[in-house]
């Protein structure tokens, strides 16, 4: 499929979106959850669009400025790291505090943090993206993502067990012993590669999935090792591998191997991300916009509801309100988990929200038929809450449904309320309320935690 590049102005990130072809191997294998991606450092602090200088960069700088080693840009990234540890006293603390520090700054300034998580946020928005791969230290794709890292082989035995995960063969700033940065650190990373566990189970993944790379250079002596141990012994049977890059060198790849891609990793993926809407397999994002939004007003409203000066006293006389305040905590929930959901990407995935929303009306009229009013009604609130979302999907419309509720009935008002029970009354549900509104503690306002969701 021909995707169109989308330079919508002058900057040079939009000019980095270009045109190309998205093979259909590739579509096919996400809506299956099988594509792996698998991440350099250009998707992240290290991209253009972050700071001006790659750590590489400052670390040969300040070699030379330092220490006059007349370094040049031949020298390779493990031998750098390799010179840095040799030269600086305790030299490889001072490495990893380097690291930190760079780190430290992007996350210091949101600006810099959301160009270097651009990448992240975009794969979160695809959650048949499950399985990723990097050789970057940073916790973006466990913070942006929700994957669970696997750094070792103990960790390893685990992969299965979440349904995102990271693996991170270079290690993580989290575990920084784990961190694979002078030439000593890579060989012992390939041993890993070749005989232990780990790459055991990368062999097998990449042996049988769909992989992209995305945020490798041209020459990238890491990338063509590692593929040249992961593809080991398998001759004719090794997987074509697609590499997403904007590095012009590519197109003259002698590599059968690797198939170039040249465009942007986000806009590649956010293209991807179109394709899969397109065809129906993949929901809106603009979903948790309008959670933000449902959940800010819900608040609001039912805020000011319960803290007026008259609420405890019209609770005591008519204690079937306290069926509301559940039932709105409930929805007020329902979006604020929706939102909070935005980095694992659940509730994008087609028939999600109708499947939760019945479920919850079905715990909602099992807890009626038990007796336990307060939360069955909390569980109509969650339930509407998805309904509420599952709307807007299929229709854009943001409009939420009336703040009262008995008897499965609805009120815009709480005076509409009040004059339905008391013309419908239910005795059962009265008393079941009253007794619970007769026992809370003085001038305490009602209120139902997310305990059974």
């Amino acid at each position: 499929m021909h995707i169109e590049g989308n330079s919508i102005c002058d900057c040079a990130l939009c000019g980095d979106n270009k045109s190309f072809n998205m093979p259909d191997e590739i579509i096919e294998s996400v809506k299956n959850e099988e594509l792996i991606l698998f991440c350099g450092a250009g998707i992240s602090t290290e991209s253009k669009s972050v700071l001006p200088m790659s750590f590489y960069m400052d670390i040969l700088n300040f070699l030379n400025d330092k220490y006059n080693l007349a370094l040049t840009t031949d020298i390779s990234f493990s031998d750098l790291m390799s010179a840095f540890c040799n030269e600086v006293p305790n030299g490889r603390k001072a490495l990893f505090r380097k690291i930190k520090e760079r780190f430290d700054r992007v996350k210091t300034f949101p600006k810099l943090y959301n160009s270097a998580t651009r990448f992240h946020k975009e794969v979160a928005k695809i959650p048949q993206i499950n399985t990723i791969v990097t050789t970057n230290w940073d916790d973006y794709f466990e913070k942006e993502c929700a994957t669970f890292p696997i750094i070792d082989n103990k960790d390893t035995s685990l992969w299965n067990t979440f349904s995102k995960r990271v693996f991170k063969i270079h290690g993580s700033i989290n575990n920084i012993g784990s961190i694979v940065a002078t030439k000593d650190d890579y060989q012992k990373c390939y041993e890993r590669l070749e005989k232990e566990p780990i790459g055991d189970r990368l062999k097998t993944l990449l042996s049988s999935h769909c992989v992209v790379f995305i945020g490798f250079s041209f020459g990238d002596e890491d990338l063509n090792k590692i593929i040249d141990i992961l593809s080991e012994k398998l001759e004719e049977f090794a997987n074509q591998y697609y590499l997403v890059t904007l590095d012009e060198a590519w197109k003259n790849n002698k590599n059968t191997r690797i198939i170039p891609i040249i465009t942007d990793g986000s806009f590649f993926i956010h293209s991807l991300s179109n394709i899969l809407k397109e065809e129906g397999v993949l929901l809106t994002s603009e979903i948790y916009n309008f959670s933000e939004n449902a959940a800010t007003y819900l608040s609001d409203f039912h805020n000011e509801w319960t803290e007026k000066e008259n609420f405890l006293e019209k609770l005591k006389k008519y204690p079937e309100l306290l069926l509301s305040v559940a039932y709105q905590n409930g929805m007020i929930h329902a979006y604020q988990r929706c939102l909070a959901n935005k980095e694992e990407g659940t509730f994008l995935k087609p028939g999600y929200l109708l499947n939760v929303s019945k479920t919850y009306d079905d715990f909602f009229h099992q807890r009626n038929s038990e007796g336990n009013y307060t939360y069955g009604y909390y569980d109509f609130g969650y339930s509407n809450g998805f309904l509420g979302l599952q709307i807007f999907i299929e229709t854009s419309s943001s409009e939420l449904p009336p703040m009262f509720t008995y008897n499965e009935n609805f009120f815009d008002t709480e005076d509409e309320l009040i004059e339905y029970i008391m013309a419908n009354r239910v005795e059962e549900v009265h008393n079941y309320c009253k007794k619970i509104v007769t026992e809370l503690p003085e001038e305490t306002i009602p209120h139902f935690p997310p305990w059974f969701c």
